[in-house]
């Protein structure tokens, strides 16, 4: 028989070791049997400050010390004795190296999960903190007089780490058995006080965002149980209202110039705090609405809202350069302004003016593209009353002749259309028939954007004669459909009026 040597240490175990991040040689030690001790010489020589912890019972597990950033011999712990049976949470702060300790419980609630595990002060903000027990996490405004969940969607597992990451300003998490959790951007937070709760409505100062470039994404396994989430990209946009908000609000961008770039509609916002958006793209380019069935594949019909979405191509969606931009929230007769500021991708190398020709390029093309868009539009109603008239009037002989007219005058639209979109496209078979058929102008927009955005750098000279080149083909279709308007179109309708049947395209 030989003695079992792999028990647990019960005691003399530093459990918690911290450096004050402001006041040099300040070193703080919390050990596994309860005992905290500071040494002021970089460890030359320690005290023992465990005594003047009141009403701390014995032998618990210092589980996590606290420096402060703001106040030299300021200091957080927390206290962990749930191994004795006890749940209850012990948190403390000292303001004088640990020669006096108060309680910072405050109104945190008690239960068999309340003992806490970890304590962090925010790098920005004195008396506020964040705080993590068993099951739960938890944020104080005033230096722990006062604790609010926020739990948000994070499990109820043991909260045993925090970290603010002091750049982008966000929380992350620490628990034990659900994994790491992040807390994007609390800087709402760090500038919520009693002033703010107290306006019907409030705006915050948004944290800096980058414009970041394209990356090729990592590989890994499908379905990788440990792969995280990216944030939503662009900036976050946070506000406050005081009470239920009926209707709808919104935000509006511009940049310095007063120009408008983006208008974000907000549906229903809650009371409290909200949060939206914004990805630092403009306004983005408009999608024709094909209201006809597919040519060659009539089993594919229009949704039932009277259109069907565009098989090829995509939208037009700008990206704003690096500077100051301003962001105005308006809530009824309410209005709020405050400032965003974009900044560059550090590993981008552009210039200013690059980005700024880059923008003004992708901007034309928007341009460009909802022009042909509009077009398809007209056409799509044109073509789309001509069906109508004839599923309403086609079994009357007295109207043969008119509707015989029509028959031709839809295959004068749908040339046209054909140079602007591929009618026979169906979407389907996972997109591949759109290797069948050369694409269109509208598709071929969307090409040159996505072939011109994947860096920051000016569009090349062959992107700017491609876009002369669609620019004028434009305009030929443009003159032939005015042509078209005034002159077949504007003769079929007044032979309908003859005939008693209404005009089309009205």
């Amino acid at each position: 028989m030989t003695t079992e040597d792999a028990s647990p240490t019960y005691n003399s175990v530093l459990f918690a070791i911290a450096e004050s991040p402001i006041s040099q040689g300040t070193i703080w030690t919390g050990s596994h049997d309860g005992l905290v001790h500071v040494s002021t010489d970089g460890g030359l020589t320690w005290a023992n400050v465990t005594q003047n912890i009141p009403s701390l019972p014995p032998f618990g597990t210092i589980s996590n010390i606290e420096p402060s950033r703001f106040q030299p011999g300021s200091a957080y712990i927390t206290v962990d004795f749930h191994q004795l049976g006890i749940s209850e949470p012990h948190v403390y702060k000292t303001d004088d190296f640990g020669a006096s300790w108060g309680s910072t419980v405050g109104d945190l609630p008690r239960s068999v999960f309340s003992y806490v595990h970890v304590i962090r002060e925010d790098p920005t903000r004195a008396g506020l903190l964040y705080l993590g027990t068993e099951n739960s996490l938890f944020v104080s405004f005033n230096d722990g007089v006062n604790w609010h969940q926020l739990q948000g969607n994070l499990p109820h597992a043991p909260v045993h780490w925090l970290t603010v990451q002091p750049h982008f300003n966000d929380l992350v998490i620490g628990t034990y058995g659900r994994g790491f959790w992040i807390l994007d951007d609390v800087t709402h937070l760090q500038q919520l006080t009693e002033e703010v709760l107290d306006n019907s409505v409030h705006l915050f100062t948004p944290r800096s965002a980058y414009r970041y470039t394209p990356r090729e994404n990592y590989n890994s396994q499908p379905d990788d149980p440990a792969a995280g989430d990216n944030p939503e990209p662009g900036a976050s946009i946070n506000f406050y209202l005081k009470n239920s908000f009926n209707g709808n609000a919104s935000v509006v961008i511009e940049n310095l110039n007063g120009e408008h770039v983006r208008t974000i509609k907000i549906n229903s916002p809650i009371k409290g705090l909200n949060r939206i958006y914004w990805d630092l793209r403009y306004e983005p380019s408009e999608a024709p609405r094909i209201r006809t069935s597919v040519l060659e594949h009539s089993h594919i019909q229009v949704g039932d809202n009277g259109y069907r979405s565009p098989p090829d191509g995509g939208l037009v969606r700008p990206l704003a350069v690096p500077g100051q931009y301003t962001v105005r929230l308006e809530t009824g007769d309410q209005i709020q302004e405050t400032q965003l500021e974009i900044l560059q991708d550090p590993e981008s190398e552009a210039t200013s003016a690059e980005m700024e020709a880059q923008l003004n390029f992708q901007l034309q093309l928007r341009d460009m593209s909802n022009s042909v868009s509009t077009l398809i539009n007209r056409i799509e109603w044109v073509r789309k009353d001509l069906e109508d008239l004839r599923e309403r009037f086609g079994s009357n002989d007295r109207y043969s002749t008119p509707l015989d007219l029509g028959k031709e005058l839809e295959q004068t639209l749908i040339n046209q259309e054909m140079t602007l979109f591929d009618l026979r496209l169906t979407g389907g078979s996972s997109r591949q028939d759109t290797i069948r058929w050369p694409r269109q102008l509208w598709a071929k927009i969307s090409s040159l954007v996505q072939y011109s955005s994947g860096s920051d750098h000016k569009p090349t000279d062959q992107s700017l004669e491609v876009l002369k080149l669609y620019r004028n083909n434009i305009q030929e279709v443009i003159a032939n459909w005015n042509d078209f308007e005034n002159d077949e179109l504007g003769t079929f309708n007044q032979m309908l009026t003859e005939s008693g049947l209404p005009p089309i395209g009205q």
